[in-house]
């Protein structure tokens, strides 16, 4: 075989060996995993469903600006779509609230000239069992009661009450800062929780006394 030969075979192998690698690498970047498509925007969409153990707590203002980038859907426009979470009683799930509509209304109704926008989000529910639940503490000297309410359990709770407040915990543990002294346990006020709903709140009250500080005018002497 001459020169020529030998030169055009060794020519040929070297492109095709250029177009295997070129096709290797074509394959290899088509086969590299997209982008994650950016967050879709959720400003006008209603706010999610809370899950097992968790409670809405809500945020409502007057004195939000008239105009937003992200509004909340007509007829509330002039209402940001969502905003940071505010005054959460219990460890939010999310750092961001949603406009909730159904909320808005029944403020707006309730709170003349109803131009309050409101906002909603899902916490986590401290829940504890019934049997912590300490039935003396207002039996003692300077006992001040104390209630805090909380939305039902959308979702339902591990340890419901009986009907028909099984969607309430049965007992929770009052967060600090809700009271001058949040105890252990706090157990569901049957009768508050019955006034709540009265008002067309789906809401579940819990009791418990604590004892009032020397200095406030309301403690021992």
């Amino acid at each position: 075989m001459g020169f020529f030969g030998r030169a055009s075979k060794t020519s040929a192998r070297v492109l095709w060996l250029l177009g295997a690698s070129l096709c290797v690498f074509s394959a290899c970047a088509g086969s590299q995993p997209k982008q994650a498509a950016e967050p879709e925007d959720d400003a006008d969409k209603p706010p999610p469903a809370c899950h097992k153990d968790e409670v809405r707590e809500y945020f409502c203002d007057d004195l939000l600006p008239l105009k937003s980038e992200k509004p909340a859907p007509d007829p509330y426009s002039t209402c940001p779509g969502q905003l940071e979470v505010k005054g959460s009683v219990f460890p939010a799930t999310s750092s961001l609230s949603r406009f909730d509509p159904a909320r808005t209304e029944w403020t707006r109704k309730r709170v003349p000239p109803g131009h309050s926008c409101c906002y909603s989000w899902c916490s986590k529910l401290a829940s504890v069992a019934a049997s912590d639940v300490d039935q003396s503490s207002c039996q003692k000297p300077n006992a001040m009661k104390e209630k805090l309410c909380v939305s039902e359990a959308e979702a339902g709770v591990s340890d419901g009450a009986e009907a028909p407040n099984q969607l309430c915990a049965s007992a929770i543990a009052p967060p600090p800062g809700v009271s001058f002294a949040a105890p252990k346990a706090a157990g569901l006020d049957l009768q508050a929780t019955a006034e709540r709903r009265g008002q067309g709140l789906k809401e579940c009250c819990y009791g418990w006394c604590s004892q009032a500080p020397l200095g406030t005018g309301l403690g021992a002497k």
